[in-house]
């Protein structure tokens, strides 16, 4: 006998086991839709791809393949279920793709930061707490706010870069610790596969 999807109430049979859960095609898809939005809202927090990296990881691999099953199964879907798994397909590729790349490293490296905007102009020194090729955590004295664009440049060798305020918590010290993500997609840290040391010997 086939195997029937595990949420209360439905018959239907299911098509995939998502996060150990039988789902059929309809609750696949929403299912997908709820965690998919849980990692979107919670990719860009510090601790994310140290505590969840793992488990976010594997689901969105599963929701990709399992999306790409539906799409190519001998089950033609509909329009509007066509559009949800190619929806569901694309935003846990994209997803997937961040998280990859998202993996940080602890590193201390002098920086100053600038903003340019003519009615709030101010530069700041400070280090990086954490960084990666795609961007730097750092606590800094100014305030700012999401999606604001920045100034960063390194005291070592003068290179500059824009970069994103992508999240922000307030300390209890009055400081903004931040994450900023560069505007470019450039090696800004000269970062290799062996890691950080390339930055600060740079």
């Amino acid at each position: 006998m086939a195997e029937r999807c595990s949420l209360e109430g439905c018959g239907e049979a299911a098509i995939v086991s998502l996060e150990a859960r039988p789902v059929c095609r309809r609750h696949f898809l929403a299912l997908s839709y709820r965690r998919l939005d849980e990692i979107s809202a919670q990719i860009h927090q510090p601790q994310f791809h140290v505590i969840h990296a793992e488990v976010a990881g594997q689901f969105l691999e599963d929701c990709m393949r399992y999306a790409a099953d539906v799409a190519c199964g001998p089950v033609v879907p509909g329009n509007l279920e066509k559009a949800q798994v190619l929806d569901v397909l694309l935003w846990a590729s994209e997803l997937h793709g961040y998280l990859r790349r998202g993996s940080r490293v602890p590193a201390r490296v002098p920086i100053v930061v600038r903003c340019e905007v003519a009615e709030k102009t101010w530069e700041e020194k400070t280090e990086t707490r954490m960084l990666s090729r795609h961007g730097l955590q750092v606590v800094m004295q100014n305030e700012v706010n999401v999606n604001d664009v920045l100034t960063c440049e390194r005291v070592d060798n003068g290179w500059r870069a824009e970069v994103r305020v992508v999240w922000i918590r307030r300390k209890p010290t009055g400081e903004n610790e931040a994450g900023l993500e560069f505007v470019s997609d450039e090696n800004f840290w000269g970062l290799g596969s062996s890691g950080v040391a390339t930055a600060r010997n740079t």
